[in-house]
């Protein structure tokens, strides 16, 4: 399943630098006695702001990488150093999100709000965090108050169509979906977010035609994520031979087996496939959770019944 990949533009600007540390040699003074304080005001300790710009380049690098949990050390870093710098503070709640540290980067970006009250960045990083601890109402309300201000912010525009999928709102998901992809057309998270939302309103073509785009754009780290999307689809459409012929490609045998069983539940159930859709869609740990006891439901009813029969209904967590 496919998380929120959400980047931001931190639009930092990189100094070339080259870390010096100048040493003199001892000198006595006229009485022979060595002056401490003299002596150490020769010295050139290291340049702080170079130092500086070096961590920060550091982070910023690691935060790239996808290393959120080392970018956030190093924005700590800077961070309790130059406490009155905003970027600094949006960097460190930048690497809490993407390190699943949701909830305690929300007080990290209020800290940047406080600073700078119009900062959208700040603003929409929050949303996102919230939106990921499943607090979505008030995250909907922080997206809306953004895109008013600023339309064309695509991260905003797709967590909004995520938002009215879940609230089963296609007509307006697929609305903002699609502002999304106009102004970042490449983006595969998106074209893989609008794929699932054709998919859970049973317009697979589309779907499966969206979802391999999104995989033919994607780099190396999401493109399985996104083809398991697009074998859950076939799945659902009850092409099981393709499904496994995808999936088979990113699953050991054993979890192709049960993923395989359950793309057969799917078929016979939409509500079920539904729900997994836009749990899909969502890729927050919440509808996961809800995931595995829906899978534990389906377990037992296995055990009591027998092997499913065309469309039975599994009640949804």
């Amino acid at each position: 399943m496919l998380r929120l990949g959400y980047d931001t533009d931190m639009r930092l600007l990189w100094i070339s630098s080259v870390l010096l540390l100048a040493a003199c040699n001892l000198q006595a003074d006229k009485g022979g006695i060595y002056n401490p304080d003299e002596e150490f005001a020769k010295l050139e300790g290291p340049d702080v702001a170079t130092f500086q710009e070096s961590l920060e380049r550091n982070a910023f690098e690691a935060l790239s990488a996808g290393e959120a949990g080392r970018a956030a050390g190093l924005y700590q870093q800077l961070a309790d150093k130059d406490p009155n710098e905003a970027r600094y503070w949006l960097g460190l709640a930048e690497s809490m999100r993407r390190d699943r540290a949701y909830a305690e980067s929300v007080p990290v970006y209020d800290k940047v709000i406080e600073m700078h009250p119009g900062h959208l960045d700040a603003y929409e990083g929050k949303a996102l965090a919230l939106m990921a601890d499943g607090k979505t109402q008030e995250a909907g309300k922080i997206f809306e108050r953004i895109v008013q201000r600023d339309p064309k912010r695509w991260r905003t525009l797709n967590a909004l169509g995520i938002l009215f999928a879940i609230k089963n709102m296609p007509t307006e998901s697929v609305r903002y979906l699609q502002e999304a992809v106009k102004y970042y057309p490449d983006n595969p998270s998106v074209i893989n977010n609008l794929g699932l939302v054709y998919a859970s309103q049973r317009q697979y073509d589309s779907a499966v035609q969206l979802l391999q785009e999104a995989a033919g754009k994607a780099d190396p780290g999401q493109v399985e994520q996104i083809e398991l999307n697009l074998a859950l689809v076939y799945g659902i459409m009850g092409n099981m031979a393709q499904a496994e012929r995808i999936a088979e490609r990113h699953l050991p045998a054993g979890s192709l087996e049960n993923n395989m069983g359950f793309y057969a539940h799917l078929a016979n159930d939409q509500e079920l496939a539904k729900s997994y859709l836009n749990m899909a869609l969502s890729g927050s740990p919440i509808y996961y959770e809800r995931a595995w006891k829906n899978l534990e439901i389906i377990a037992r009813e296995e055990k009591t019944a027998g092997p499913s029969e065309p469309g039975k209904r599994i009640k949804i967590q």
